[in-house]
Formats: structure tokens, C-alpha cells, sequence
């Protein structure tokens, strides 16, 4: 029987971990820009927080978050506010990670869950408290028409970030799990996390 692995906060915050952060901002960065640009009621801000927070565990994820935050609300404040999310959305899939939540579909599915109720719990009230329902993201119109239908503004906020939550998670779960697919194995085994995926790519190679 293999002995559990013990995680410890040196470990997690390797040089390799370190140097994953700015890739990880970046990618959250061209996201979140581009979801913005394009008006889509997405986010895409947190493909890269996810990237190495299942790599790397929940602090090097939940860092990587916060610095995206920081560095976006330099053009735009709004982002100041919702540091919190992206930090939460880093500490929930690194735990999970370490959880091994990764390894089948239906692993996948509560990891998925967790992380986007999570992110709804946080950002909903924000979005009301803060901006009264209205933010600079797709779903603000569709808020808005809910809002115009009768609709209180919690139950239009929780309602709209609920199903467009689940979904920007989804789509970046997905594109994740794409991008960990093809790191070699050489190179996954020297995250805190990156050996839960050797197995998987393995199999998924001989299947």
C-alpha cells in the first residue's frame, strides 16, 4: 500500500510553480479581455488560476489569481473588487487537486460543482451590493432583462450567474484538462499535483 503524500507550502511553491504564475495571468489575461471584447455572457478569466491550481495545489493557484486580479485592475478597478473570486476559485480546485478530484468523470463533476457554487456564493453579492446588478460582463444584459421582466435584482443576478458560472467553468475545466494532456509526463511530476495525471494520460494514450 503507497503512503499518502504529505503536501507542505515549500513544496507546492516550487521554482517551476513560480514560474507558471505569470503564463497563468497572461492566459487569464487574453481571456477575460476577450470575453469582455466580444460581449459574451462568459468570464474566461480563470483558465489560467485553474491551470495551476490543479498543478500546483490551492495557494500557488489561489496567488496566481489574486495577481491576475491586480494586474487587470490597473486598466480596469472593477477587477480589484472581485480579487476574492479568482482567489477562491485558485484555494477550492487546488484542494481539490490534492483531493485526487481529478481522476474520473464524476470526480470531475463535484470539483466543477464545487468551484462554481463557490464563485456564485462570492460574486453574486458583489455584483448587487457593488454595482447594483450591473458589471462590464455579457451577463449584465441578460440580468437586466430579467430585471425589466419583474424580477427581483438578487433573484436575476443569482439566476443569470448561476447557469453562465457553471458554463465558464465548464468550458474551462475543459480547455485545462486539454492543456495537461500534453505536458509529458517528465514534466507533470514535478508539480505538487502533476503526478494525479500521469495515470490518466497514460491510459488515455494506450486507450
Amino acid at each position: 500500500m503507497s503512503e499518502k503524500k504529505k503536501y507542505s507550502f515549500q513544496s507546492d511553491f516550487s521554482m517551476l510553480a513560480l514560474l507558471l504564475i505569470p503564463i497563468a495571468v497572461a492566459v487569464n489575461f487574453v481571456g477575460g479581455q476577450l470575453a469582455v471584447a466580444l460581449k459574451i455572457p462568459l468570464y474566461l478569466d480563470c483558465i489560467g488560476t485553474i491551470l495551476v491550481a490543479m498543478l500546483c495545489g490551492p495557494w500557488v493557484g489561489g496567488l496566481a489569481g489574486l495577481v491576475t486580479n491586480l494586474v487587470l485592475g490597473i486598466s480596469n478597478p472593477t477587477f480589484f473588487i472581485f480579487a476574492i473570486v479568482n482567489v477562491s476559485v485558485g484555494i477550492v480546485t487546488g484542494f481539490c487537486a490534492r483531493w485526487n478530484g481529478f481522476s474520473v468523470w464524476w470526480k470531475w463533476l463535484i470539483s466543477m460543482f464545487l468551484m462554481a457554487i463557490t464563485s456564485l456564493i462570492i460574486a453574486a453579492p458583489i455584483v448587487v451590493l457593488a454595482f447594483g446588478g450591473v458589471t462590464a460582463s455579457g451577463t449584465s444584459l441578460i440580468t437586466a432583462t430579467l430585471m425589466a421582466t419583474g424580477s427581483n435584482i438578487w433573484k436575476a443576478v443569482f439566476s443569470t450567474e448561476l447557469v453562465f458560472t457553471v458554463t465558464d467553468r465548464i468550458i474551462s475545466f475543459v480547455i485545462t484538462y486539454l492543456i495537461i494532456r500534453v505536458i509529458p509526463a517528465r514534466t507533470l511530476i514535478k508539480f505538487s499535483c502533476g503526478e494525479h495525471y500521469i495515470k490518466k494520460a497514460k491510459e488515455s494514450k494506450v486507450g
